[in-house]
């Protein structure tokens, strides 16, 4: 049984990465007994909370003695589920599930509401909501080719879209909180919630990485009670961006470059058009505000022109950039801002440039697959035949070169 088992998770696995690739869905396994075999879904703990509370899987294994037929379940949270019992030819059965996805009558709030009812705190209840907000709306008719598919790995037998079967189920009421542990909104809750940005914000300052730092925290301090669930979790990542601007400066980050980091953040999180971009977003800014601090203790014994001279630099290397531009933007004349730079760096303010450009390419031309020409033009290196030859002296191989031997061919373009 456990070896039929393993073939149709292999089977599974390649069936789930073709429907994830396509609509997010992970696949689940259950025993007769509801033991979770496996699971390729993301936030796992949560969504099986959740299969639960909809009254999902109790219908599910509700079922196991009817024939071998996919069916779609939509609970009482409003999160469907396909699923299907498999009948093994050696004795034995177990559970396959697809899901969770949202109907084009569900909706995201009345998921939240019926979870309320569960006694969510202020945290759990931004955590849900984010999570929600990864789960895939899918039509119907995609539904039941999914579900035909599902079947198909498991009997190797094809079926109609027409025989699918929707289901409605009802979750029963909650008897208890979902976590009677965690009061809502408890002074407790608020306290620990504060210590954690606190020591996010400390290590910020330090140019260190917490240890219990997650890309998914979203600055859940503060809650405004706002009907617009997305607009709150975006109040609270621009406050969040705020402090972390101002920890950053505070850890030796100019002010100057913090600032516009902080901007182009801020306008960033305005823009987010769903929940599911809050944590990567969050992960992001946090490192770039951390590169900062670093960046700003590599620059420990510069002056403050020599150092606001580079950060504009480093912000502006895809515009023209002339020495004048640059005196005038740092408040210093010409003359004084290059014999300055020159003296404390030992470097001429033209080849720092061409360094920060040099870097620049490097990366362009492993991760993107930009042809030459354009990243020449993008950096502002003019022709063709002079940014190899500039590439080349630097470096000690030629861009295309570059591209082909550290990338081992990859992103590769007409040169």
């Amino acid at each position: 049984m456990k070896r039929a088992r393993k073939d149709v998770e292999y089977k599974l696995n390649d069936l789930q990465g073709m429907i994830y690739a396509a609509c997010r869905l992970g696949a689940w396994c259950f025993s007769s007994r509801k033991e979770l075999f496996y699971t390729t879904a993301p936030h796992q703990q949560e969504y099986h909370m959740l299969l639960e509370l909809g009254g999902c899987l109790d219908a599910a294994m509700a079922r196991q003695e009817l024939p071998g037929l996919p069916y779609i379940l939509t609970g009482g949270l409003g999160l469907g589920w396909i699923a299907e019992w498999v009948h093994l030819i050696q004795g034995g059965s177990f559970l396959v599930i697809l899901g969770p996805f949202y109907l084009k009558n569900s909706s995201i709030d009345d998921s939240l509401k019926k979870l309320d009812q569960h006694g969510l705190s202020v945290h759990l209840r931004q955590n849900y909501l984010r999570i929600l907000g990864d789960v895939p709306f899918i039509h119907e008719d995609s539904l039941r080719g999914y579900a035909c598919m599902l079947h198909f790995t498991c009997y190797e037998e094809n079926l109609s879209r027409n025989s699918i079967i929707f289901e409605g189920v009802r979750a029963e009421e909650p008897e208890t909180p979902l976590r009677p542990q965690e009061a809502p909104a408890s002074e407790n809750d608020y306290e620990r919630l504060v210590a954690h940005e606190d020591m996010m914000l400390r290590c910020l300052r330090q140019g260190l990485a917490p240890e219990s730092f997650s890309n998914d925290y979203q600055g859940e301090v503060q809650d405004f009670y706002l009907k617009d669930n997305l607009r709150q979790i975006k109040d609270n990542l621009i406050i969040f961006t705020a402090l972390c601007a101002r920890n950053a400066i505070r850890g030796g980050a100019s002010v100057p470059s913090a600032k516009h980091k902080e901007g182009k953040w801020i306008n960033r999180i305005e823009h987010m058009a769903s929940y599911g971009e809050a944590g990567q977003i969050t992960g992001k800014m946090y490192e770039e505000f951390q590169r900062l601090v670093l960046i700003s203790r590599d620059t420990d014994g510069l002056s403050k022109a020599v150092r606001d001279c580079q950060d504009y630099i480093r912000m502006n290397y895809t515009s023209p950039l002339t020495t004048e531009d640059i005196a005038r933007h740092c408040g210093y004349t010409e003359y004084y801002l290059t014999r300055k730079f020159t003296k404390e760096t030992g470097l001429k303010l033209s080849d720092y440039i061409r360094d920060v450009r040099l870097d620049a390419a490097k990366v362009m031309l492993l991760t993107s697959k930009k042809d030459i020409q354009r990243i020449s033009e993008e950096l502002q290196f003019g022709s063709r035949s002079y940014f190899d030859r500039v590439f080349s002296r630097e470096v000690g191989m030629s861009p295309k070169q570059f591209r082909e031997t550290r990338g081992q061919g990859a992103g590769k373009e007409n040169a």
